[in-house]
């Protein structure tokens, strides 16, 4: 890689390990704890990357590639062995049910959108619902955290679902590892592209913003984002839904969701001006 090259790649680091940094520091993670995990990822990389015939890369080119020490790369492929790499993400129990939910003929109505179920009785209810999901996490307990998430809303006898996504908790741990997810999947994309000389063999991958729009309008951006993205998910969650109903694919267990290569879209909003608003704040406490 020529100098330049190498310059562009460390100033794109730069952009985003500093969110990553933000992460880090505010659940308690440290440097050196930080650092242990990026050798084991440089030394995992060189040695399933760049192998010969599809085997593992010997240790001394992983020595010479990452510019770690025979001693280190032993020691950190001792923490692995010949495992592949870890996935980080799997769909959980309540998005199942929201997925369902909005894709199930059995409580969409005539338009298909989700119906308002009860929780137990006869037909589409909340029940069948989750026992359809599958697992042992009981109904009322399902409920009461799709409740707390602001996922579902009870109308009297009825609840009603207001949101295709399960937003947990601040600093939940599932969330900060579907998180880590999300990223690699961005990155992904990213290092692929870079790769790929054939642009029609190219992932999509776009942005739109404004270093103009004022703060005003702001707010109103987001709602709009927020609307358009739900829209865009939702019709293609549909396509998708429609062609592995075609295919007569059963929905996996969550058990073996990350074992399941997966295709997809991404989509998220990002406004540095509350990074800036929040370090600002954070400098001024000081």
């Amino acid at each position: 890689m020529n100098n330049s090259a190498q310059k562009a790649v460390l100033n794109a680091c730069r952009e985003f390990l500093r969110p990553i940094a933000r992460l880090l520091l505010k659940n308690g993670v440290s440097y050196p704890e930080f650092a242990d995990l990026c050798k084991e990822a440089f030394v995992q990389v060189a040695s399933d990357d760049y192998g010969i015939r599809k085997r593992k890369t010997n240790m001394s080119r992983v020595a010479v590639m990452t510019g770690l020490s025979r001693k280190e790369v032993k020691k950190v492929r001792g923490r692995f062995g010949d495992n592949t790499e870890v996935p980080m993400y799997r769909m959980r129990r309540p998005e199942l049910v929201l997925t369902k939910w909005h894709s199930d003929p059995t409580f969409l109505d005539k338009n298909n959108q989700p119906k308002k179920i009860t929780f137990d009785g006869e037909g589409a209810t909340f029940n069948a619902l989750v026992a359809q999901v599958g697992g042992d996490i009981p109904p009322k307990a399902m409920l009461n955290e799709l409740l707390r998430a602001g996922s579902v809303v009870k109308e009297g006898d009825e609840l009603r679902i207001i949101s295709r996504s399960y937003i947990p908790e601040p600093h939940d741990s599932e969330a900060i590892e579907l998180g880590g997810g999300a990223v690699r999947h961005l990155v992904s994309t990213i290092n692929h592209n870079l790769d790929c000389d054939d642009p029609d063999m190219r992932f999509f991958e776009r942005r739109v913003y404004s270093e103009l729009l004022p703060n005003s309008q702001r707010t109103r951006f987001k709602k709009l984002a927020r609307e358009k993205g739900d829209v865009l998910l939702r019709d293609l969650h549909a396509w998708l839904s429609e062609r592995e109903k075609k295919l007569g694919e059963v929905q996996p267990s969550p058990s073996t969701q990350s074992d399941i290569p997966r295709i997809g879209v991404g989509v998220y909003f990002f406004n540095d001006f509350d990074v800036d608003k929040e370090i600002a704040q954070e400098e001024a406490d000081t």
